[in-house]
């Protein structure tokens, strides 16, 4: 895959197994990045030299419109000879503060390559952030891609 069509290349695999992006569950959401990260290589993107890895974060957080609890999976591409700014393609589920989960403070988890995946998928399935609400209908999902 061209790292450039990332997003275009996610959205037609939700496509592909009848899901959209409106109606995704953090759990179901979280499943289709994964495996999208274990099925399609990005060209360019050295992953010896951390070229194409995984960022799953969670926590409470307010961007001007009031805290929310958000649980975040990001791809994070970079193309060796292209000198500029990773690109990053995030998944980004929001839900009211009282969705929130107790004493539950924010942090994140990188997976470095696709050899650490299945340890990887693991560590989120059996995170409190997506146990508390891996199966909840978020009030936002949001897929963004751009450069850092």
């Amino acid at each position: 895959m061209k790292p450039g069509a990332a997003k275009t290349r996610f959205l037609k695999r939700l496509e592909a197994a009848q899901l959209s992006l409106e109606a995704l569950t953090p759990a179901a959401g979280v499943e289709a990045m994964l495996s999208y990260y274990a099925d399609e290589r990005a060209d360019g993107c050295d992953l010896d030299e951390d070229g194409d890895m995984l960022l799953f974060q969670w926590g409470t957080y307010d961007w001007g419109d009031g805290p929310s609890f958000e649980v975040n999976l990001t791809r994070q591409l970079m193309v060796t000879d292209d000198g500029a700014e990773p690109r990053q393609l995030g998944l980004t589920f929001r839900f009211t503060p009282d969705h929130a989960p107790s004493r539950l403070k924010d942090g994140n988890k990188w997976c470095e390559s696709p050899g650490g995946l299945a340890a990887f998928r693991r560590f989120i399935t059996g995170s409190k952030a997506i146990q508390a609400v891996g199966h909840l209908t978020p009030a936002v999902v949001e897929l963004q891609f751009g450069r850092t």
